[in-house]
């Protein structure tokens, strides 16, 4: 995989072991809804961030 820059390479790096982190270890439905929840806001507010 090619990395833009090296915060770049170390945040892919990071997201990958909660990935593996998470199939070793998955969240019952309700876990995963506020988590789910929790990343929306946090996106909604770097767009309003953003502009």
């Amino acid at each position: 995989m090619t990395y833009l820059n090296q915060f770049h390479k170390e945040a892919m790096e990071r997201t990958m072991k909660k990935i593996v982190e998470f199939k070793k270890s998955p969240m019952n439905s309700k876990d995963f809804a506020d988590y789910m929840r929790r990343n929306l806001e946090l996106a909604k507010q770097m767009e309003l961030a953003s502009k």
